[in-house]
């Protein structure tokens, strides 16, 4: 899913973005704040901005990237997001981004960075130049003085979405007011990506509107978007009110970007890159590393139950459950034992098992190397990693298993506090599956501070109940998230507490 918001500036494009991609659970993409970065790069080194080459030259330098959700912008390392809105930027990035190799810089970027995931980007041709199949798009508009006011009140440091501030210099204003008039006139005029509307946009007009009502309005449209499936209609209607969605064919590459993402270019032995193994099923592998992993599995699963003698309480039930049909599995986190067992475990029925590991483990070669072997798919705990998100979803959906820990890390203590990491449950909801809980004990003291190698222990493993979205009973697509976060972990901790009665003393 792509949503396209375009509009002039201090139309609210930005805030209604970042609330979308909150909302929707979408990636959001800031395409004007890379052209600002750009702008704020040259101006640090002096670049003669009617030059076209010296810009153009520092634009190519530029590493430009989105940290925390795409809300902090980073121009080569360094966190610019206030920096590159200020009044002077203001006043020189339309020149900078009327330059057509600025934007063909830019464009290229953009569409990389939303090559791997469903984003809502804002600008002023998004949905005319660099996402012309995107399934929503929307041109945001207001009256100038709305728009001038909203932005005198941002530089004031108040709050933009509610026009509130201490107090906005009437003088300022009307200087950000000829400056928005002026910016009009070059974005609407320029011969590169002029700002206009494109033909299948719908118009919002927020000069009235809270930032809710235009993001209930948004919502709408990408409900009605999600609806049509795949399918997509032959004619084009001769008129359009707001608040419904196109009904114009969309060009040929929405359905060739759904169907790559669908379906990957087939792995072959020796030619694949290592997020071909992310995107792949595990069955679809080349031979070499299923043979390797099937050899791995076969040795770790003889040695881990002569030397930790585990066992799982319901296993039966479970892989019965689990037979073809993809189930999001969480459980408490103790050591790498449980992580291990789960998988060899269930390698030993036939059923293939992705663990969801945190980026850290990244740093390290070997580790890089075999997790994604092995089926491991990476998540950046410090940011909404919709990337892997989408990648457990389509997972989900060809019948994998997802095994992710929310509590993130490995708990040495019960005394411990902990921080629930609750993506698990969108990943379900995203794929129509359901959660399994699963708890351990007796794994957690099975390298002891100042030993080296893992000692021989009795572990024990328990599965609940699956959970489904529909036996919650609960209506709306937050709450039902939330409460199935609640309802799983609650089980977990529960089948945990069972197993220590069970076992006294096993941790």
């Amino acid at each position: 899913m792509i949503v396209a918001i375009d509009g002039p500036a201090g139309s609210g494009k930005s805030t209604v973005a970042k609330a979308m991609a909150t909302r929707e659970h979408l990636t959001y993409l800031d395409t004007g704040a890379m052209y600002r970065s750009v702008t704020l790069a040259c101006m640090r080194r002096g670049c003669d901005l009617a030059s076209d080459d010296e810009v153009v030259s520092i634009a190519k330098r530029c590493d430009i990237s989105f940290t925390d959700g795409g809300t902090k912008v980073l121009l080569d390392g360094e966190d610019v997001s206030a920096d590159i809105r200020t009044a002077e930027v203001d006043a020189c990035v339309s020149r900078v981004s009327s330059i057509s190799e600025v934007r063909r810089l830019m464009v290229a970027t953009q569409r990389r960075l939303a090559s791997n995931g469903d984003v809502v980007a804002e600008g002023r041709d998004i949905g005319t130049v660099v996402f012309p199949e995107a399934e929503v798009k929307v041109f945001l508009v207001a009256d100038p003085e709305a728009r001038a006011h909203r932005r005198a009140v941002q530089r004031d440091g108040g709050d933009e979405a509610t026009g509130k501030a201490g107090n906005v210099d009437a003088a300022e204003e009307k200087a950000v007011l000829d400056d928005l008039r002026r910016r009009d006139e070059l974005d609407s005029t320029r011969k590169t990506s002029p700002l206009v509307a494109a033909d299948d946009a719908v118009r919002i007009d927020s000069t009235s509107l809270s930032v809710d009502q235009v993001c209930d309005r948004i919502h709408d449209l990408i409900e009605a978007a999600r609806a049509k499936g795949e399918s997509e209609p032959e004619t084009k209607p001769d008129h359009k009110e707001e608040g419904d969605v196109r009904s114009e064919t969309k060009p040929a590459k929405v359905a060739s970007r759904r169907d790559a993402k669908a379906a990957p270019k087939p792995m072959r032995a020796f030619h694949n890159v290592r997020d071909d193994y992310f995107d792949h099923g595990m069955r679809e592998f080349p031979w070499p590393s299923r043979a390797i992993f099937n050899i791995a599995a076969a040795i770790v699963w003889a040695l881990s139950k002569i030397w930790w003698r585990w066992s799982f309480e319901n296993e039966d039930e479970f892989i019965e459950h689990v037979k073809g049909h993809g189930s999001v599995i969480v459980m408490n986190h103790v050591s790498m034992v449980e992580p291990v067992v789960t998988v060899v475990m269930m390698w030993a029925h036939g059923i293939r098992v992705r663990a969801i590991y945190k980026t850290e483990f990244d740093s390290n070669a070997l580790t890089r190397w075999v997790f994604s072997r092995v089926g491991g798919i990476p998540v950046d705990r410090g940011s909404a990693d919709l990337k892997a998100i989408r990648r457990a979803q389509r997972a989900l959906e060809r019948g994998e298993c997802v095994l992710i820990y929310p509590e993130g890390t490995r708990i040495k203590s019960d005394d411990e506090e902990v921080e629930m990491h609750g993506g698990f449950s969108l990943m379900a909801q995203l794929a129509r599956t359901d959660v399994v809980p699963m708890a351990v004990v007796g794994a957690r003291d099975v390298t002891p501070k100042g030993h080296h190698f893992p000692r021989p222990l009795r572990v024990f493993l328990s599965i609940g109940r699956p959970i489904s979205f529909e036996q919650l009973g609960v209506k709306g697509r937050k709450a039902s998230l939330a409460a199935m976060e609640e309802k799983a972990m609650h089980d977990v901790f529960e089948l945990r507490d069972a197993l220590r009665r069970e076992h006294p003393g096993k941790e």
